[in-house]
């Protein structure tokens, strides 16, 4: 049987996601780091199960079944670990912005 192509990719993808500095800081600050590095070892341990099916080359379709939930699922850990990245780099922005009370705004006419 032929694995899903999208699976592996996605399966590294989202490793990667998880070792992302800014997934790493909005994760500490929430208080999420232990859900993170749990996920990443997860991640990493399906990424062994997949090169060893194709490897053996099963055929089983309850392996065909299995591999199209885990298609999902890959690509909900990589849509969550987005929205991690994107609420760090919103957060960054917003410290990084001056005070609206240190503003000075002058009108040219």
């Amino acid at each position: 049987m032929e694995l899903q192509p999208l699976v592996s990719p996605l399966i590294s993808i989202a490793v990667k996601k998880t070792k992302d500095a800014l997934v790493e800081q909005i994760c500490g600050m929430w208080g999420m780091d232990e859900n993170r590095e749990t996920l990443q070892q997860h991640l990493l341990a399906v990424q062994e199960m997949i090169a060893d099916a194709q490897e053996r080359e099963v055929r089983s379709p309850a392996m065909k079944g299995w591999m199209q939930k885990l298609e999902a699922a890959a690509h909900e850990a990589v849509d969550v670990l987005d929205e991690f990245q994107y609420e760090a780099l919103r957060s960054n922005a917003i410290s990084q912005q001056p005070s609206s009370s240190t503003t000075k705004v002058t009108k040219v006419v």
